[in-house]
């Protein structure tokens, strides 16, 4: 299959061959009409030329084939996550996320990503690891810190009120540094709330749009925020204080990165995305797929992979808990959090199941 060029010279052949993902081109027979030299490494062969048919890479029961067919039925794109590819060409299997859509009618193109949602998945394993920990260390915390903590507060007032005026400022000092610290000893005992969150049918958008009052009058008054929502989205199974939580401190991210830049959120319903839940057989789909795009500075490279973690930030005084926090809720929502940042752009995305969906699922 060729691929047409521009009238730019651009030559579309050339240019898709390089680029470094595996993509093929499969029709609804499994035949491999177009394969990129990315495609051909990746099975050690020359199948666009060597193997016509997918089936002699592939064995049979590949989820491969099921996804082909889905989305020739179905028309539209899905991305199936954590498929093992045990190739018949090379025999060492392969993790990898594919991503297909519908190309003129009654074609697929298979793009394939090794690890990426693996990566999430063992991220979202570290961070529970790093939850129990810190359950430890907020326990040792509250009770060997808070209570002197209260003791300094209180005589730092006694002694305020028979001093000088100059004295009073530094035992103001004091108090307002305790109440920071005390602060701070909450925010690291959120991270390890065992509380169970008590989860129900709740519409995505009136989560949002109460967060969005909440920041337009406070935090993000400078900022412009656009809203672009799928009004027909089903509900979601979560808890509705936790959520707010949660997207109130991914859209106070957004404002302090650029605090009179534009911040757009988005929802939408997104077919084909699932994880599998720890501990059985089965995947959860997770189509609810809600964005916060900032125009920013991005994330520094050095972070992006333990952003999640606590103490972790790209602010210079801030505490590096509200990504933890907000990581540990949608854990227990049974979703997924991913970000991606590149130059002037960063995008937090957060899937969630269906209420039906989850239900279903049990």
């Amino acid at each position: 299959m060729s691929l047409a060029k521009t009238n730019n010279m651009v030559d579309l052949d050339t240019a898709i061959k390089i680029v470094p993902n595996p993509l093929l081109i499969i029709d609804k027979d499994y035949n491999i009409k177009f394969a990129n030299q990315s495609a051909e490494l990746l099975f050690s062969e020359s199948i666009s030329h060597n193997h016509k048919n997918l089936k002699n890479i592939l064995p049979k029961d590949n989820v491969v084939f099921s996804l082909i067919d889905q989305i020739v039925n179905l028309k539209y794109s899905a991305t199936q996550y954590d498929v093992f590819f045990t190739s018949l060409l090379k025999k060492d299997p392969i993790l990898v996320d594919i991503n297909a859509s519908i190309f003129k009618e009654n074609f697929v193109i298979l793009s394939i990503h090794k690890r990426a949602m693996a990566e999430q998945i063992d991220r979202s394993t570290a961070q529970r690891g790093i939850t129990h920990s810190m359950s430890g260390l907020s326990s040792l915390l509250a009770h060997e810190i808070k209570n002197p903590l209260s003791g300094i507060k209180g005589a730092a007032q006694l002694l305020g009120e028979n001093a000088s005026e100059e004295d009073k400022e530094l035992t103001k000092i004091i108090s307002l540094e305790v109440d920071r610290i005390s602060n701070l000893l909450k925010r690291v005992g959120n991270i390890s709330d065992k509380r169970i969150i008590q989860r129900t049918s709740v519409n995505i958008h009136d989560v949002l749009k109460r967060v969005h009052s909440l920041a337009i009058n406070s935090f993000a008054s400078e900022c412009k925020i656009e809203e672009i929502y799928d009004p027909s989205l089903p509900n979601i199974f979560g808890d509705l204080d936790s959520l707010v939580q949660v997207f109130l401190n991914l859209i106070k991210n957004a404002a302090e990165s650029s605090p009179k830049g534009k911040i757009i959120l988005t929802t939408s319903y997104r077919h084909g995305f699932s994880i599998k839940v720890s501990g059985s057989n089965k995947k959860l789909k997770l189509p609810i797929v809600i964005k916060i795009e900032d125009d920013g500075p991005g994330i520094p490279e050095n972070i992006k992979l333990h952003l999640f973690e606590p103490f972790v930030s790209t602010k210079s005084k801030g505490s590096g808990l509200g990504l933890s926090l907000v990581a540990n809720v949608i854990d227990e929502h049974g979703g997924i959090i991913e970000v991606n940042s590149s130059g002037a752009k960063t995008v937090f995305s957060v899937l969630l199941p269906s209420y039906e969906g989850y239900k279903n699922e049990q």
